[in-house]
């Protein structure tokens, strides 16, 4: 499990909300998959300067990093666009469970009721048709509007293609998924520790990337493993996980029987909770974790604290970042325009 600096989660349209049973026929794909928008890591290497090398790069990344998480303790705003009154309890219903193990507040409601979207808010949760199941990650979710989007689900009773109700346990999971993005959390298949680059059968994935308008490049931002970059808090690989899609057999050269292939997973497990309780911890700051090469995902491997100090403080956060640009040497204009950019995509001012 990683906190990942930014990327959005899109679902083809044909995927609609098929029935349970069709899910996993033919070339059909999860309902939440990374964007080409912004490539692995992409808004910590545009952040981290190639004047800042060693050490000092670790700690830039490291402030980077942190910035990309919401604070622990803090109350997060959200708000909906669209949808009906049963459609917000249940999205307000699902996303709770979180707080159960990760120690932010999601506040959904303004004067007693679900509150409408007016501005200012820090998550955006929109139901359009046809535009997929996805999240913006973290903290670039102020950035976004909307910086959710949960397709079919904005009715009281969401169907499935076949006209019948769709599951409660399949609405839940994807809720679930998707708020596991808003707090910083990414696709488990991707993980370093997954090794699942060598158990994919490419020439069927780029098959479905043809049968979905993308190219080579688009199906390798959706399925390759992503860099190692230990300040975004990896853990041991972990195949019972809410983040952890049941990708299609007929994309593993082995099918059902690859170490890559995992059934539904419709529950937060073990590792999520801990997880989460380490990012977001209710007493003391952010623990920082080492990558297990056991696949098996046991659990978490914690490992020292990290090598900069957690600021909780936003603007101390960009202070500190500021300070560490120029004790790598920038120029003043890179520093200010740097500072800026860290300013504006980290936290939407």
């Amino acid at each position: 499990m990683r906190l990942r600096s930014f990327a959005l989660c899109a679902v083809p349209a044909m995927m609609a909300l098929a029935s349970p049973a069709s899910a996993q026929s033919g070339f059909a794909f999860p309902s939440c998959l990374a964007s080409l928008s912004s490539g692995p890591g992409g808004q910590l290497n545009r952040l981290v300067p190639a004047e800042a090398k060693g050490p000092l790069a670790r700690q830039v990344r490291g402030v980077v990093a942190r910035a990309l998480t919401w604070r622990p303790g803090q109350t997060v705003k959200v708000c909906f666009k669209s949808g009906s009154r049963g459609a917000h309890e249940r999205v307000i219903r699902v996303a709770r469970e979180w707080m159960q193990f990760a120690n932010v507040v999601f506040d959904f409601h303004e004067n007693g009721v679900p509150r409408q979207c007016r501005g200012g808010e820090d998550i955006k949760v929109d139901f359009v048709d046809n535009k997929g199941w996805w999240s913006a990650y973290g903290t670039i979710s102020r950035q976004r509007d909307p910086s959710m989007n949960l397709q079919f689900f904005g009715v009281d009773t969401p169907r499935y293609t076949n006209g019948q109700p769709a599951s409660e346990l399949e609405l839940r999971r994807i809720i679930l998924h998707e708020f596991g993005h808003a707090l910083g959390m990414m696709h488990e298949h991707q993980s370093p520790s997954a090794e699942c680059d060598s158990e994919i059968n490419w020439d069927a994935a780029y098959r479905m990337g043809t049968n979905l308008g993308w190219d080579k490049e688009m199906v390798h931002s959706q399925m390759r493993q992503l860099t190692n970059v230990e300040e975004f808090n990896m853990t041991a690989v972990d195949r019972k996980s809410i983040m952890h899609y049941s990708l299609a057999p007929e994309l593993f050269k082995l099918g059902r029987n690859s170490k890559c292939w995992v059934p539904d997973n419709n529950d937060l497990s073990e590792q999520d909770r801990r997880f989460m309780a380490s990012v977001y911890p209710r007493d003391g700051v952010p623990v920082a974790s080492t990558p297990s090469t056991s696949s098996g995902g046991a659990g978490a491997t914690r490992g020292a604290k990290p090598p900069v100090a957690l600021v909780n403080d936003k603007e101390a956060l960009i202070k500190q970042y500021e300070e560490l640009l120029k004790q790598a040497g920038l120029a003043a204009d890179k520093i200010a325009q740097l500072t800026r950019e860290f300013r504006t995509n980290v936290f939407g001012q």
